[in-house]
């Protein structure tokens, strides 16, 4: 940007009552992290950018540093730059995602939103693809983290019962003055679980407005004394929070994954994705399903609805790739693929960029989904299920040479780090279940 233009950023800013330019960066644990700076310095921080500890990067989400990774306390700084065209203004603060440089200032390699721009290209290049992209966001809605009702699935109350109306109309109002619309507000299963839908995008937004809903409804619920809570299981015997992912495959505004003629609408290209989807599934759930609390969501339990069996089906909740119902009257814009693994603990960068890539991979291998499952999937002992627990995952991922490829050695090598720090952290503590089954022993 030049002065004139920093200026007028500037002033816009003040004008807003903003003191604070907050940079946000997810790390390898999934956490959003963020930089507070002077709102005077923004010139100088837009030029020359902030410095920051490369091993932020490799912190867990309980805090410490993993002791498997690179990105130690040795390691070098790393400067971090606001992408100025995601300015956010929620007061007081102007919220940015951030990108990550050497001090040689080359874009670092473990800046994970840089790899998904490096993909996206790709694929324009390489096929002309333009990919669009849409979360589906769970999340409970707490106080003193508990839930705040009982109210099920769409039932009327959910929606004026406990101040919630003003509530999610708060949410949907600061998202709107900040250009992110929210298309639906669903009542979910849970005890005051909520799914707010984004609509369509590129991925690289996608990831962007994912982490900006995160921050900005964490912020807005903790000024009215509520807590947002975005964990994949955070209850017991009520269902978890899932981020299904939709996407779907353009040029020059045609869709890509549409064929009128083809069985449920599919074309050959979007056949193709969704096998190279299933081919790398189990080595995708480490990424998709990162966190050890993770696996209690995706449990083998068919009203849980939680996705577990390898396979894709016509509007099929029970089989990991969904193809929603189109509307009649509008196939061609609505034909897409929902894969239902993931939930908000990932790091959206990284999810996105290892489902294109996997997708990618099946169309240049011309790789063949199989036949649809188009009954309950539970019930299939035929049919493979992607891994237990993350330990099981990663091994998948590890063993997995293909995607490590795509992705990157250095990115999953650091990634995988962090996890397995994770998983030893939790296999040390003696749980409250434990204590109540075996005290007696």
């Amino acid at each position: 940007m030049n002065s004139a233009n920093i200026s007028e950023l500037s002033k816009k800013l003040k004008s807003n009552n903003v003191e604070m330019l907050r940079i946000d960066i997810v790390d390898y644990g999934g956490f959003i992290r963020t930089k507070a700076e002077d709102i005077n310095e923004l010139e100088e921080i837009l030029e020359h950018g902030t410095t920051m500890a490369s091993a932020i990067m490799n912190f867990t989400p309980m805090g410490i540093l993993s002791p498997y990774g690179r990105l130690g306390v040795s390691a070098e700084d790393v400067v971090l730059y606001p992408d100025i065209n995601t300015v956010t203004i929620v007061p007081p603060y102007a919220i940015t995602l951030g990108n990550l440089y050497t001090k040689e200032g080359k874009p670092w390699i473990h800046d994970i939103r840089r790899r998904l721009q490096d993909t996206l290209l790709k694929v324009k290049e390489e096929y002309r693809f333009d990919i669009k992209t849409a979360f589906e966001i769970e999340f409970y809605i707490t106080k003193n983290y508990k839930p705040i009702s009982d109210v099920s699935c769409y039932e009327l109350n959910g929606y004026y019962s406990d101040n919630i109306d003003s509530i999610l109309l708060q949410l949907k109002r600061t998202f709107y003055n900040i250009g992110i619309k929210i298309s639906k507000i669903l009542k979910e299963c849970g005890s005051s679980q909520y799914e707010f839908n984004l609509p369509h995008s590129d991925p690289l937004k996608t990831a962007d407005n994912f982490v900006l809903f995160k921050d900005i409804t964490k912020m807005i619920l903790s000024r009215s004394g509520y807590e947002a809570n975005f964990m994949p299981k955070p209850f017991n015997n009520i269902p978890g929070s899932g981020l299904h992912l939709n996407i779907s495959i353009w040029n020059n505004e045609k869709n890509l994954f549409y064929d009128e003629q083809s069985n449920y609408y599919l074309s050959e290209v979007a056949k193709h994705f969704i096998g190279g989807i299933l081919e790398h599934a189990k080595a995708l759930t480490a990424i998709a399903a990162p966190s050890v609390n993770s696996y209690k969501r995706l449990v083998r339990i068919p009203d849980m609805w939680a996705p577990v069996k390898i396979a894709y089906g016509y509007n099929n909740r029970s089989t990991i790739i969904r193809i929603p119902t189109p509307r009649p009257t509008s196939r061609n814009n609505d034909l897409r693929i929902e894969y239902r693994v993931p939930d908000p603990s990932v790091n959206p960068y990284l999810l996105l960029t290892a489902v294109i890539e996997a997708g990618i991979d099946g169309i240049e291998r011309k790789l063949e989904p199989g036949k649809p499952v188009d009954e309950n999937a539970y019930i299939r002992n035929d049919i493979q299920e992607i891994p237990r627990n993350l330990r099981e995952a990663l091994t998948e991922l590890n063993r997995y040479s293909i995607l490590i490829e795509r992705i990157g050695k250095d990115i999953i090598k650091e990634y995988t780090a962090v996890k397995y720090t994770e998983i030893e952290e939790f296999e040390k503590i003696v749980t409250d279940w434990e204590f109540s089954i075996y005290k007696n022993i």
